[in-house]
């Protein structure tokens, strides 16, 4: 059967790409359930790791669920999993902090009882905006704030979503005015990699970088970052503050310097200039999928001066 489109006026064009703007990342569940799927996970798999699939059922989602997807990813955020492996080889696992919360049964704990708030505030979102008001603004202000005032905005049909969110982690938390997130060089959850710094990259519990490479790039949504000599985004939360290495690395590898193994290329003739994409011709199945999930990244930047621009012509 043919299904024909509409035709979309100039108004309707504006409306989908409101409707197209992103938010920041937040989490997709608040704290509470978080924990609660941190318990479901660890009643059926402890201290093992699981492919995301598998989790998904702990949880009541279908294997395949973009629900069971945005699930791990707040825990993630959270502090409470961590993650390793790419596509079908993704594996999920319950961070140190995530298997205190979840065992410690002392009524009294007040070690339980900071780990909940540090967890509270580990996303980066739930951090800013609990550094700049605390409790001390209604949800209208902070509504406003965040649709008008915030870099990046939100999308005004998402953020009665997230202003629920934020309001009932930190109820559950019960966080008051002077908690503040606490520094711990050994807890990711506090850590916040900025360009720059010299990092490592953990995945699977083992540092994988022989030295300590220097962070050159974060993504526009602040989940990736990108280190010299490489153009892999590694999860933020795998990655994990380091010293500078004794000695100073190699130079970063530019991304049109000549490789030694033969490379295919695709070239764009536009407007502004060429753009030229390069891979190599013999991929692992592995490989592939890190260059499909850097191409959606780079989708996205792309994308985001398009969108900044139909904004400021549209406000003024």
């Amino acid at each position: 059967m043919t299904t024909i489109e509409p035709k979309m006026t100039q108004g309707d064009d504006d409306e989908s790409r409101k409707r197209r703007l992103r938010s920041p990342a937040y989490p997709y569940i608040n704290l509470e359930t978080a924990i609660a799927r941190a318990q479901s996970f660890y009643d059926r798999e402890g201290r093992n790791s699981a492919p995301i699939a598998v989790a998904a059922v702990h949880w009541n989602y279908e294997t395949k669920s973009s629900a069971a997807t945005q699930t791990a990813a707040a825990l993630m955020s959270f502090g409470l999993m961590s993650d390793e492996g790419t596509g079908s080889k993704r594996r999920l696992k319950l961070t140190q902090d995530g298997l205190r919360i979840l065992i410690d049964k002392r009524p009294d704990s007040t070690e339980r009882t900071e780990l909940i708030k540090r967890a509270a505030l580990a996303p980066k979102i739930h951090q800013q905006i609990w550094e700049k008001w605390g409790n001390e603004i209604s949800d209208s202000n902070l509504r406003h704030s965040l649709i008008f005032e915030w870099k990046p905005p939100f999308n005004e049909n998402s953020v009665d979503g997230f202003i629920k969110e934020f309001r009932d982690t930190i109820g559950y938390a019960k966080l008051a005015g002077p908690d503040k997130v606490t520094e711990d060089d050994g807890d990711q959850a506090t850590y916040s990699p900025k360009v720059g710094e010299y990092v490592q990259w953990e995945s699977g519990g083992v540092l994988q970088f022989p030295e300590p490479k220097q962070l050159r790039e974060l993504s526009d949504d602040g989940a990736y970052g990108f280190v010299d000599g490489s153009h892999t985004g590694l999860p933020i939360s795998q990655i994990r503050r380091a010293n500078a290495p004794t000695q100073e690395p190699g130079p970063m590898i530019s991304p049109t310097a000549p490789l030694k193994t033969k490379m295919q290329e695709v070239a764009v003739t536009l407007s502004a200039g060429r753009g030229v994409f390069q891979w190599p011709s013999s991929l692992t199945k592995e490989d592939i999928l890190d260059l499909i999930d850097t191409l959606k990244i780079v989708e996205r930047k792309i994308s985001r001066p398009v969108s900044e621009n139909s904004q400021r012509d549209k406000s003024e």
